[in-house]
């Protein structure tokens, strides 16, 4: 039986950059996590290529209209201060 890889989803393989900034920017979240959950919110990095990093991220403190804005604002600004290289960050 012959197997064809035409119909295969194309696989992005990370490069050596981005597994170096995955790592640092992973020990960041998670370092960073408690205090998100302590107002209601997460994050929790999903991927990094290429300089741009995706974050999933969500919740804020119960009433405060503009708590995720001012989570995603402080969470972006340490991420390009602590990261090299950092082009954008999506959060999710």
């Amino acid at each position: 039986m012959t197997v064809s890889l035409n119909n295969l989803p194309e696989v992005e393989t990370p490069t050596g950059t981005d597994m170096e900034m995955f790592s640092k920017l992973n020990a960041l979240i998670e370092s960073l996590r408690p205090i998100f959950q302590t107002e209601g919110g997460d994050a929790k990095l999903v991927s990094v290529k290429d300089g741009v990093v995706r974050v999933a991220f969500g919740g804020g403190c119960e009433g405060c209209g503009g708590a995720l804005s001012s989570m995603e604002g402080g969470l972006r600004l340490m991420i390009q201060e602590k990261v090299k290289g950092i082009r954008e960050v999506v959060f999710e």
